[in-house]
């Protein structure tokens, strides 16, 4: 596996001609490979901190593979926040390594949406492997890592003895779940202090995290090591936009705005507001306006945007509304973007999708930062009054003391101001861990739920396929793989929302809804659904966030 990385590593660093930004890229990944070599760098803790579109995704295997050489570790588990961004994870390794040596282990797995009798070689292979992580890379979601690990279940659990001794790569750190920050970083902690595991942040957005690594190594001295060469100077070659706050607007004149643009990305807070703008988009020429919400399945969204890079790619009219499931890892470029306050790590992310390839100055790629009408979930409200303290004090917002200084500030709201308070840990999981007595492992296990939202999701009867699959849950043939396969074609709706399709008929209810058996809702009246919108919910009062 090194002999195949530093071939690969070498190609791109003997590349002749090297643009600027390819000279910096192949910095990072010769430091990776120099650091993952040192025997100076043992089991233990690192962050990786660079810009978007510095290669972290290639310099960070590179490390991983070296460093688990180096120290004689046995694989390398590759933590990623989404499944929408893991795919394309995915596809990188296997171009590199093969795949013989690359486990996917997350739901829309192509393997684990095969019926048995389907499945071919490699297929039965990566279904037995992925019971106990028995392969050399090892990429997965955050909640299948961090669920695992707290899980009381044997089918879980299976794989715990083949994370000690890895290199755990942790993909967009700053991602990792408020609310159970403090268990996630135990976690890692234990990982890297008695399991023999190397733990590595990687992130363009390094989040303040040093008091809860105290905290959790027992140590005032616990601080990670950084892999990465770039000094502020380093980081500044990668700056490709400016970042602009306009203040409030209302949507009928951000609207107008977007208009003004051939090409344009606007990033909003709810599902309602991406709607109303875009019909306002479409209400003239729809033609190049695209709306890309969670309110769409998952099948349509992957057509959406491949069409969007396609109208990108060819210079045509091009303008998008989203919510921030666009944001991080989306290997899409607009010349200019339009982001509602937010977190600074999501409007971060925001710009990530901006002059990505570098094609103009920074000058002139804008990523105006505004505040409109409607609200916002609560859960946003402290991101939003930690970016607006930031945003106050620091003149450049793109930078990493404005990173730094944002998520002191954000901590510090969750946390309100004390190390006592249990926002960070929301569920109370690190009060019930006792090697004293008995532990209650179902307890925590039940309580540990990274996804803990109270959506219940409504299945589209969406092309063939998914009308094949909707009739199959209806005549109940129902089993694990089904749903792995409708899970492309569902819509997650709050109580209320699913209260109101109910009362308008407009969903059938499949299943006894008994105390363990749930009852599941397909869509009956499917002129409340459209590809280019999703799914309508124009009567209902609650209003929610999903990345």
């Amino acid at each position: 596996m090194t002999d195949i990385i530093e071939n690969k590593a070498n190609q791109f660093l003997g590349k002749p001609n090297k643009k600027p930004l390819d000279i910096k890229r192949c910095e990072l990944l010769a430091q990776c490979l120099a650091c993952g070599q040192d025997a100076s760098y043992g089991t233990g803790l690192y962050t990786l901190t660079a810009p978007t579109g510095s290669g972290k995704t290639i310099s960070s295997i590179a490390f991983a593979l070296e460093h688990a050489h180096t120290n004689n570790l046995h694989r390398v588990i590759y933590v990623i926040p989404y499944t929408s961004i893991i795919d394309q994870t995915v596809n990188q390794f296997e171009a590199i390594f093969g795949t013989d040596a690359v486990l996917p282990h997350y739901s829309e797995a192509p393997y684990q949406l095969k019926d048995e009798s389907d499945m071919d070689e490699m297929d039965l292979k990566r279904a037995l492997a992925a019971e106990n992580w028995n392969a050399p890379i090892v990429v997965t979601t955050a909640v299948q890592f961090f669920e695992s690990l707290y899980s009381n279940k044997t089918s879980r659990c299976r794989k715990l003895h083949n994370i000690a001794n890895s290199v755990i790569i942790f993909d967009e750190a700053q991602t990792l779940p408020v609310p159970y920050l403090r268990p996630c970083i135990r976690a890692i902690a234990e990982l890297v202090k008695q399991y023999g595991s190397t733990a590595v942040l990687c992130t363009a957005t390094q989040p303040e995290l040093q008091p809860l690594l105290n905290e959790s190594f027992n140590s005032e001295h616990a601080q990670a090591r950084e892999i990465s060469p770039f000094t502020k100077d380093d980081r500044n070659s990668f700056r490709r936009v400016t970042i602009e706050r306009i203040g409030d607007i209302a949507l009928d004149v951000l609207a107008e705005r977007l208009n003004d643009h051939n090409q344009v990305l606007c990033v909003v807070n709810t599902r309602k507001k991406a709607q109303y703008l875009y019909e306002r988009l479409t209400e003239n020429d729809g033609e190049g306006s695209f709306c890309l919400t969670t309110l769409q399945c998952a099948a349509d969204r992957q057509q959406l945007l491949s069409g969007i890079r396609n109208r990108l790619g060819a210079g045509k009219i091009c303008r998008v509304v989203s919510t921030s499931l666009i944001e991080a890892g989306v290997d899409i470029d607009f010349p200019v973007a339009y982001r509602e306050e937010a977190g600074l790590d999501s409007i971060i992310q925001t710009a990530g999708r901006c002059n990505r390839e570098g094609r103009h100055s920074a000058s002139e790629s804008m990523v105006y930062i505004f505040s409109t009408e409607g609200g916002c979930a609560p859960f946003l409200r402290q991101n939003i009054a930690a970016f607006r303290e930031t945003a106050n004090s620091q003149v450049d917002l793109n930078t990493d003391e404005a990173i730094r200084a944002y998520f002191k500030e954000v901590l510090y709201l969750r946390d309100g101001g004390t190390s006592s308070n249990d926002a960070l840990d929301r569920q109370c999981i690190l009060s019930l861990h006792s090697f004293e007595e008995r532990m209650p492992f179902a307890t925590i296990a039940e309580r540990f739920k990274l996804i803990d939202t109270p959506t219940v999701p409504v299945y589209i009867p969406l092309f063939d396929e998914g009308s094949r699959l909707c009739e199959q849950l209806e005549h109940g043939d129902i089993d694990r793989t089904l749903f792995r396969k409708l899970g492309k074609y569902a819509v997650n709706v709050w109580p209320r929302h699913l209260e109101k399709l109910q009362s308008a008929g407009a969903v059938l209810a499949v299943g006894r809804g008994g105390k363990n058996e749930e009852s599941c809702f397909i869509l009956q009246d499917m002129s409340l659904y459209s590809s280019l919108l999703g799914l309508r919910l124009d009567d209902a009062t609650a209003d929610g966030i999903f990345v």
